[in-house]
């Protein structure tokens, strides 16, 4: 399945038959192999009063490679740091709940991008790098561009214990470590692409 996100809206490409019912308020596209996918991505921008599109293809991955076909595509990558206390590290920027990630450079693999990113963003050092959690996908304008942001996510461990400093040229106003029953009211303010990330943990 994928599903990439407009701000707060979405579209879900799923395997096609794996949805049970049309009566959830979302709308529901079947996709037929040769449909031609590559605008959509604009008219469900402004489709505002749509909340979530589904797309059922028999094919998720070629319905989603036709579906971002005509965007210029960032890959990203970042981290959900955790301390020895269990607790997680979350970022307040631009008005929601984050997590440090950044862009990968050129040469850079998506693990040595993720593990940079973390550090700059974070200004910790002692990071053990897990595994692979999920890849999140949001759509934003840069440039004149309509872009896919794909972002890579990782788990990550701090394993001494270090002071925060927040790298506030990339808009995080402050952080926070926030144990399991802190978690869900914050999330409640996060982006919903970070609660798809905890929802994967």
């Amino acid at each position: 399945m994928y599903k990439v996100y407009f701000s707060n809206r979405s579209v879900e490409i799923v395997p096609a038959g794996s949805v049970a019912g049309y009566d959830d308020g979302r709308v529901y596209y079947k996709y037929q192999q040769g449909d031609d996918l590559s605008q959509l991505p604009f008219w469900f921008e402004k489709a505002v009063d749509i909340e979530a599109l589904v797309i059922e293809a028999d094919s998720p991955g070629t319905a989603f490679d036709e579906f971002i076909s005509t965007l210029k595509r960032e890959v990203a990558a970042g981290g959900v740091i955790c301390n020895i206390k269990g607790q997680t590290l979350l970022f307040w920027r631009r008005g929601a709940w984050d997590m440090p990630k950044g862009h990968q450079e050129p040469g850079e693999t998506l693990e040595e991008c993720a593990l940079r990113e973390v550090q700059e963003e974070t200004g910790l050092t002692h990071i053990a790098l897990g595994d692979t959690v999920c890849v999140t996908y949001h759509t934003h304008h840069r440039s004149g561009n309509f872009v896919l942001k794909e972002s890579h996510w990782y788990r990550m461990t701090l394993t001494e214990p270090e002071k925060v400093k927040v790298q506030t040229e990339e808009d995080i106003e402050r952080a926070t470590w926030c144990g399991p029953g802190r978690l869900p009211r914050l999330l409640r303010h996060a982006y919903p692409s970070i609660r798809d990330v905890f929802a994967s943990l």
